[in-house]
């Protein structure tokens, strides 16, 4: 299951608004709530061993930080030198790592610090295991591991490692945090929460003992603004547990919730009697709240109209049609388009916005108008899903007219103020808008699949098409 993670956007249900991505700089940081981290290469490398360190767990200078003693760990470090690209030598340790024994963690910077970077045990002169790797890695420019801990974060009795890194684009910096988190047998985290064995992320090769992430925590730690210090992570695991545990049981997992949208499908999968070329469905979860939203959408005619609907399962199990402000008879975003095959992966840019009450995403749509023989019309617009109603938010428009026996195209281009545009700006009219707010940009793949599918299809059958077109969405 791909989707990012609930309790992140619960928690800025509550209130607790916070962010772990690109800071906004003077009046916008201020207007939507990002924190400013300050850019460059800090002059203190944070490192913490929980063996080597009492008290006050904060951190200590390289200086008097590094477990390393003799020759031996020089050489060690040498070695390593040769045999990972990219090694980040003052971020490099030698730890006491529980069944691993000592053996050398080293940090590597990805390639012209581009994307992230990556972290290995070394032992003997070999790479004796590769820590877990994000499925999506970003693009964003990479600036420095800034600290390294190790510690039992989760209190299983086995020693887990704190990584900070800090990434840059443009003049906004920003930490994130990776946790590695030793297997135990005994920890029953995801027995007592199977759901989210799907936020777990392992290592795809090892020689030993495993470490394995959960971006569930990941993204926690980031919106609760907890990623500038170890200091800040250290001690929040029981706090995490409990608001997992205050969330998961309040949901129908999504097992159970595609079964039920393969029972109501005579609800929202049912005949279309106009604007029928083309006739979709996909599976979303578009607001963060756990509860996966079917959309259809029909288009189709010479006008290339386009109807689109949207079904949400409530906590109960139960089926209803959201509201949104489209007008009775208006021209709607065209939200697909005619597939090669019976399925159609297409992706959509959005802005990510983070309120008092919640993640809101604006996902920019396009509807494409034949008005007459001689004239055409595009619609840029948003659309937004809060509080269980999708919102349009119109953008700016173009129009084609083409005139004289060659047909000469001539292109007016104007913001919903009415206030003209170059062509250019009409193309990034939405870039320009959702930036200038402080929005982050991101992508999202929808999976569409036709409706023809689900003919003939018994509920089990029914599920897998919904199952499919749920995992193909991606955030």
């Amino acid at each position: 299951m791909k989707r990012i993670k609930t309790i992140v956007f619960v928690l800025l249900f509550l209130g607790l608004a916070g962010g772990c991505g690109k800071t906004g700089t003077g009046e916008n940081a201020a207007d939507t709530g990002w924190s400013e981290v300050e850019t460059g290469t800090s002059d203190r490398i944070e490192f913490v061993d929980e063996d080597a360190v009492s008290g006050d767990k904060t951190g200590m200078t390289e200086d008097a930080g590094s477990s390393e003693t003799g020759e031996a760990a020089v050489d060690q470090k040498t070695k390593a030198m040769e045999l990972v690209e990219g090694m980040i030598a003052e971020q490099s340790f030698e730890v006491e790592l529980d069944d691993w024994g000592n053996v050398l963690f080293v940090s590597a910077a990805p390639a012209d610090n581009k994307g992230e970077p990556h972290f290995v045990l070394v032992k003997g002169g070999s790479i004796v295991y590769t820590f877990p790797e994000s499925r999506f890695p970003g693009s964003d420019d990479f600036v420095e591991v800034s600290a390294v801990a190790f510690t039992d974060y989760n209190g299983d009795g086995k020693k887990d490692v704190i990584v900070i890194i800090k990434y840059q684009s443009g003049t906004d910096a920003w930490n994130e945090a990776e946790v590695f988190l030793q297997e135990n047998s005994d920890n029953m985290f995801y027995m007592d929460y199977p759901d989210m064995a799907d936020y777990r992320i392992d290592a795809q090769t090892q020689e030993g003992p495993a470490f394995y992430r959960d971006t569930f925590l990941e993204e926690y730690l980031c919106t609760q603004r907890l990623t500038d210090t170890v200091s800040d992570i250290t001690g929040t695991w029981a706090d995490y547990d409990s608001y997992v545990g205050s969330l998961v049981y309040g949901y129908i997992d999504i097992d159970r919730q595609i079964e039920l949208l393969a029972e109501y499908r005579d609800m929202w999968a049912g005949s279309v009697e106009y604007a029928d070329d083309v006739y979709c469905f996909t599976v979303t979860d578009l607001d963060y709240d756990g509860s996966l939203e079917v959309i259809t959408s029909n288009m189709g005619g010479t006008g290339f109209y386009s109807d689109n609907r949207f079904y949400e399962l409530d906590r109960e199990g139960n089926l209803r049609e959201l509201e949104t402000s489209f007008t009775e008879g208006s021209s709607q975003p065209d939200l697909i388009f005619d597939p090669a095959d019976t399925q159609d992966q297409r992706q959509m840019t959005l802005y990510s916005s983070f309120t008092p009450e919640g993640i809101r995403d604006y996902y920019i749509v396009r509807d494409w108008c034949k008005v007459s023989p001689d004239c055409y019309v595009e619609r840029t617009s948003s659309l937004c899903m809060m509080n269980d109603y999708i919102l349009e938010t119109p953008l700016a428009t173009q129009v084609y007219t083409y005139e004289g026996e060659d047909y000469t195209e001539h292109v007016v281009s104007e913001d919903c103020s009415g206030n003209a545009l170059t062509e250019e700006e009409y193309d990034n009219f939405a870039d320009t808008y959702y930036s200038n707010m402080g929005l982050e940009k991101k992508t999202a793949s929808f999976l569409w699949i036709s409706m023809s599918e689900l003919e003939g299809k018994s509920d089990e059958e029914a599920a897998e098409l919904i199952r499919q077109a749920e995992q193909g969405f991606v955030r």
